[in-house]
């Protein structure tokens, strides 16, 4: 394969091409990990396309699904786990660039802080 034909970008842009990827990783990380706290969280999101997002993570290797009893866990992967950059790096961009660009600095400063924490970003 020639080095002009190879886009890690594009290749990650492909992993991640559904809108609710982002949000269930993120809601991973702040301790959900049940369909009905993601449901909770993301109300927005019909029972249908939660449910083949999970899949979708499923297979695709950045969640792990595992019955305990009659209830439904699913958790991060390692390959889920290191989604805790690009997730950072999103939430940065719209403090910085986008709806919340407004708020003080103090206030962006310890919301970036809270997410540095809760992602386990250590520098």
């Amino acid at each position: 394969m020639e080095t002009e034909d190879i886009c890690p970008v594009g290749d990650t842009l492909d992993l991640f091409n559904r809108k609710w990827i982002f949000c269930i990783l993120s809601n991973i990380f702040y301790g959900a990990k049940h369909f009905k706290e993601f449901k909770e969280l993301n109300l927005d999101i019909s029972n249908h396309v939660l449910s083949q997002t999970l899949k979708y993570m499923v297979e695709n290797g950045l969640i792990s699904k595992v019955q305990d009893g009659n209830k439904t866990i699913y958790d991060l992967t390692e390959k889920g786990f290191k989604a805790n950059k690009i997730i950072f790096e999103l939430a940065c961009y719209s403090l910085d660039e986008l709806k919340y660009s407004s708020l003080e600095d103090s206030e962006k400063i310890e919301i970036k802080e809270s997410y540095k924490k809760t992602l386990k970003l250590t520098e």
